[in-house]
């Protein structure tokens, strides 16, 4: 497993020191059943001790603090490496007379230090695609419906993805890739025009 980031293990060593409230104890103290009584012998200081607050306060935030940590490791992306990086570029696509207009996508497959990624590239309908076909060749796709998903399997970037329009409009393109080394979201916003 990858180490856990500095800032998640500060996040459980603060939690760890937290106690819960004295309202809180009394209240779940007060939902435990009553114990029959003990003689006067056995009862003393241990009977004290067992409703003690700061022991009860530990049983019970015990679970509250593994459900908090786990949230914490869900919400930063299951326990991958590191957070995603994001970004977005806006292009303007001249369109011709007639016929596609292709274009790259510079895609930041830099960040997965050459190990192989997975991608997954959602383009909006009248949108096509030429993809790597594994075998130093392309395929090309042409996107019919109002969303289109696309998977690559150990793409490491070697032959780009490019995608072409034909009608003037605003297309929105997303793309995700990730490796063991990067989570990479990139969003691609084509202005197509025809002068």
């Amino acid at each position: 497993m990858p180490p856990i980031p500095q800032d998640l293990a500060a996040s459980v060593r603060a939690l760890r020191a937290m106690s819960p409230s004295e309202a809180l104890v009394e209240r779940a103290l007060n939902k435990l059943p009553e114990r029959p009584e003990r003689p006067a012998a056995e009862g003393g200081k241990r009977a004290q001790r067992a409703r003690s607050p700061s022991r009860w306060g530990a049983i019970l935030a015990a679970p509250a603090l593994v459900a908090l940590a786990l949230a914490v490791l869900v919400a930063r992306g299951g326990g991958a490496g590191s957070p995603a990086i994001e970004r977005s570029e806006e292009r303007a696509v001249a369109l011709p007379d007639d016929g596609h207009a292709w274009m790259h996508l510079d895609l930041w497959t830099h960040r997965h230090a050459d190990e192989p990624a997975v991608v997954h590239l959602e383009v909006p309908e009248h949108v096509r695609v030429r993809l790597p076909d594994g075998e130093g060749g392309a395929l090309e796709q042409h996107c019919q419906q109002e969303r289109c998903s696309h998977r690559l399997t150990r793409y490491r970037g070697e032959t780009p993805l490019s995608v072409a329009v034909a009608q003037p409009g605003r297309y929105e393109i997303h793309v995700h890739h990730e490796s063991n080394e990067a989570r990479v979201r990139e969003r691609f916003v084509l202005t197509a025009v025809r002068d």
